[in-house]
């Protein structure tokens, strides 16, 4: 089983989120996010993470809105590889969904315009606690597989006994390192390194879109 992380690893959007979350601790006074330190405080739930950063409780459901306000007026672009692996896993016979953070409507709406190709046999949106989740899709299989952008995703999933797979834009990078520290048995540069890294076992038919 091969579960995916959608923004920042099947649709590139890492720096958008990081854009629109500045835009938001901006408006506030708040200092900005550079790209490692994103990557290595960024966890959810999200409204935890705005206390965190500074943002009073009751002013978090907003800021939340308008971080996704902001995102809704951002393009994506898949990742990389995104389509051609993704494709590859399906044919020999891996069972893959999607767990991610992202509404089912944003989701929805990536898989129509990106046309990305329809092999999901789940898809978990809106999710708040990525580890109670990952716990609850964790298969009897042998081998369960995670694959993000994230730290906390690394931190999650090698809780939750998957191996964690961090996609990062290069090896060299402080993101990179990231990945590493918080959990990530392998770090990739794009997602058509992903294939080689997969055992497929336990396949599975019926695939499911949002």
């Amino acid at each position: 089983m091969v579960l995916f992380d959608w923004n920042g690893t099947i649709v590139v959007d890492a720096d958008h989120a990081r854009a629109a979350l500045n835009l938001v601790l901006g408006r506030r006074g708040l200092p900005a996010f550079g790209e490692a330190e994103f990557s290595m405080r960024f966890r959810l739930p999200f409204s935890e993470l705005l206390g965190r950063l500074g943002i009073e409780a009751d002013d978090r459901p907003a800021a939340e809105e308008e971080w996704n306000t902001e995102l809704s007026t951002m393009r994506t672009r898949l990742c990389p590889g995104a389509p051609e692996c993704l494709v590859s896993l399906a044919q020999d016979g891996a069972w893959l969904g999607v767990l991610s953070a992202s509404s089912a409507a944003a989701v929805r709406f990536d898989q129509r315009s990106l046309a990305v190709p329809p092999v999901f046999h789940m898809v978990d949106a809106s999710i708040d606690d990525k580890f109670e989740a990952l716990l609850r899709h964790r298969p009897t299989r042998t081998r369960a597989y995670y694959v993000g952008d994230s730290a906390d995703d690394m931190r999650c999933a090698s809780a939750a006994d998957y191996i964690a797979v961090g996609v990062s834009p290069g090896f060299a990078d402080e993101s990179a390192r990231l990945l590493r520290a918080a959990g990530a048995a392998h770090v990739i540069s794009s997602l058509d390194e992903l294939v080689g890294l997969i055992q497929v076992d336990d396949p599975v038919g019926s695939v499911a879109q949002v």
